[in-house]
Protein backbone atom coordinates (compact mmCIF):
# COMPACT_ATOMS: atom_id res chain seq x y z
CA UNK A 1 0.00 0.00 0.00
CA UNK A 2 1.07 3.39 -1.18
CA UNK A 3 -0.24 6.95 0.95
CA UNK A 4 0.01 9.85 -0.82
CA UNK A 5 -1.39 13.46 -0.56
CA UNK A 6 -5.02 13.46 -3.05
CA UNK A 7 -4.71 15.54 -5.57
CA UNK A 8 -7.81 16.68 -8.19
CA UNK A 9 -7.55 14.08 -10.53
CA UNK A 10 -8.39 11.91 -7.15
CA UNK A 11 -12.08 14.13 -6.49
CA UNK A 12 -14.13 11.18 -7.81
CA UNK A 13 -12.69 8.72 -5.53
CA UNK A 14 -12.86 11.14 -2.58
CA UNK A 15 -16.62 11.91 -3.32
CA UNK A 16 -17.25 7.81 -3.25
CA UNK A 17 -15.43 7.53 0.09
CA UNK A 18 -17.62 10.78 1.38
CA UNK A 19 -20.78 8.29 0.39
CA UNK A 20 -19.81 5.75 2.33
CA UNK A 21 -18.70 7.82 5.43
CA UNK A 22 -21.50 9.10 5.64
CA UNK A 23 -23.75 5.97 5.69
CA UNK A 24 -24.40 2.85 7.86
CA UNK A 25 -23.85 -0.34 6.37
CA UNK A 26 -27.54 -1.30 5.60
CA UNK A 27 -28.30 1.46 4.31
CA UNK A 28 -28.88 3.10 0.66
CA UNK A 29 -25.51 5.62 -0.02
CA UNK A 30 -26.55 8.89 -0.83
CA UNK A 31 -26.31 10.59 -4.46
CA UNK A 32 -22.81 11.90 -4.62
CA UNK A 33 -24.60 15.54 -4.92
CA UNK A 34 -26.49 15.29 -1.74
CA UNK A 35 -26.11 17.85 0.78
CA UNK A 36 -24.70 14.49 3.28
CA UNK A 37 -21.89 14.15 0.98
CA UNK A 38 -21.07 17.60 -0.23
CA UNK A 39 -21.00 18.61 3.74
CA UNK A 40 -18.12 15.16 4.31
CA UNK A 41 -15.89 16.74 1.17
CA UNK A 42 -12.71 18.57 1.87
CA UNK A 43 -12.13 22.04 0.58
CA UNK A 44 -9.14 23.98 -0.43
CA UNK A 45 -7.66 24.64 2.65
CA UNK A 46 -8.15 21.11 4.11
CA UNK A 47 -5.86 17.71 3.52
CA UNK A 48 -6.73 14.72 1.99
CA UNK A 49 -4.43 11.42 1.74
CA UNK A 50 -4.84 8.65 -0.63
CA UNK A 51 -4.04 5.02 0.07
CA UNK A 52 -3.56 2.91 -3.63
CA UNK A 53 -2.79 -0.99 -3.73
CA UNK A 54 0.31 -2.36 -5.49
CA UNK A 55 -1.34 -1.82 -8.93
CA UNK A 56 -2.15 1.60 -8.35
CA UNK A 57 -5.54 1.68 -7.86
CA UNK A 58 -7.23 3.70 -4.70
CA UNK A 59 -8.32 1.75 -1.90
CA UNK A 60 -9.25 4.36 0.91
CA UNK A 61 -8.94 8.20 1.86
CA UNK A 62 -8.99 9.92 4.89
CA UNK A 63 -9.02 13.81 5.15
CA UNK A 64 -9.87 16.69 7.33
CA UNK A 65 -12.16 19.49 6.78
CA UNK A 66 -13.93 22.04 8.77
CA UNK A 67 -17.54 22.16 9.06
CA UNK A 68 -19.84 25.03 9.64
CA UNK A 69 -20.56 25.01 12.81
CA UNK A 70 -17.67 23.04 13.78
CA UNK A 71 -18.45 19.50 15.64
CA UNK A 72 -15.57 20.87 18.42
CA UNK A 73 -13.71 23.66 19.75
CA UNK A 74 -10.28 23.84 21.21
CA UNK A 75 -10.59 25.36 25.01
CA UNK A 76 -9.70 28.79 23.22
CA UNK A 77 -12.80 28.77 21.14
CA UNK A 78 -11.37 27.71 17.90
CA UNK A 79 -12.60 25.17 16.09
CA UNK A 80 -11.19 21.51 15.40
CA UNK A 81 -11.00 20.00 11.82
CA UNK A 82 -13.42 17.02 11.32
CA UNK A 83 -11.84 13.69 10.65
CA UNK A 84 -13.78 11.56 7.52
CA UNK A 85 -12.53 8.82 6.07
CA UNK A 86 -13.49 5.77 4.34
CA UNK A 87 -12.25 2.19 2.67
CA UNK A 88 -13.51 0.01 -0.04
CA UNK A 89 -15.18 -3.00 1.61
CA UNK A 90 -12.43 -5.73 0.12
CA UNK A 91 -9.95 -3.90 1.71
CA UNK A 92 -11.25 -3.82 5.04
CA UNK A 93 -9.95 -5.38 8.24
CA UNK A 94 -6.73 -5.19 6.70
CA UNK A 95 -5.28 -2.55 8.36
CA UNK A 96 -5.45 0.24 6.03
CA UNK A 97 -8.01 2.26 7.93
CA UNK A 98 -5.48 2.33 10.64
CA UNK A 99 -2.42 3.83 8.28
CA UNK A 100 -4.73 6.35 7.08
CA UNK A 101 -5.93 7.64 10.54
CA UNK A 102 -1.97 7.37 11.56
CA UNK A 103 -0.78 9.34 8.34
CA UNK A 104 -3.37 11.79 8.79
CA UNK A 105 -2.68 12.53 11.95
CA UNK A 106 0.87 12.93 11.13
CA UNK A 107 -0.13 15.79 8.90
CA UNK A 108 -2.81 17.03 11.08
CA UNK A 109 -0.37 17.51 14.00
CA UNK A 110 1.53 19.85 11.81
CA UNK A 111 -1.11 22.54 12.13
CA UNK A 112 -3.39 21.34 14.77
CA UNK A 113 -3.64 20.24 18.02
CA UNK A 114 -6.26 17.25 17.64
CA UNK A 115 -8.13 16.29 15.40
CA UNK A 116 -12.38 15.78 15.33
CA UNK A 117 -14.76 13.07 14.05
CA UNK A 118 -18.32 12.46 14.11
CA UNK A 119 -19.45 8.60 14.22
CA UNK A 120 -22.68 6.99 13.94
CA UNK A 121 -23.32 4.97 17.40
CA UNK A 122 -23.74 1.89 14.96
CA UNK A 123 -21.09 2.41 12.60
CA UNK A 124 -18.66 -0.76 13.18
CA UNK A 125 -15.61 1.99 12.36
CA UNK A 126 -16.00 3.08 15.72
CA UNK A 127 -14.03 0.34 17.06
CA UNK A 128 -11.35 1.23 14.57
CA UNK A 129 -11.10 5.25 15.74
CA UNK A 130 -11.17 3.86 19.81
CA UNK A 131 -8.28 1.77 18.69
CA UNK A 132 -6.61 4.80 16.75
CA UNK A 133 -6.69 7.05 19.94
CA UNK A 134 -10.30 8.76 19.49
CA UNK A 135 -12.45 9.52 22.50
CA UNK A 136 -15.67 10.24 23.12
CA UNK A 137 -16.40 14.11 23.49
CA UNK A 138 -19.65 14.38 23.95
CA UNK A 139 -22.67 13.93 21.46
CA UNK A 140 -22.22 14.18 18.05
CA UNK A 141 -24.25 15.51 15.29
CA UNK A 142 -27.66 13.26 14.16
CA UNK A 143 -30.07 11.54 16.59
CA UNK A 144 -27.29 8.82 17.42
CA UNK A 145 -24.09 10.83 16.27
CA UNK A 146 -20.89 10.51 18.97
CA UNK A 147 -18.08 13.19 18.69
CA UNK A 148 -14.75 11.87 19.36
CA UNK A 149 -11.74 13.38 19.31
CA UNK A 150 -7.61 12.49 19.29
CA UNK A 151 -5.42 14.69 20.57
CA UNK A 152 -2.36 15.27 18.67
CA UNK A 153 0.28 17.29 20.44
Amino acid sequence: MIIRPASERDRAFIVEMARLACVIEDRPLPPPESAETVGLLPGSGDQALLATDENGLPIGAPWWFVHEPPLLRTPDGRPLPEMAMAVIERERGRGVGTALIEALAVKAGKRFPALSLNVHIRNPAARLHTRTGFQVAGKGRGRFGVALVRELR
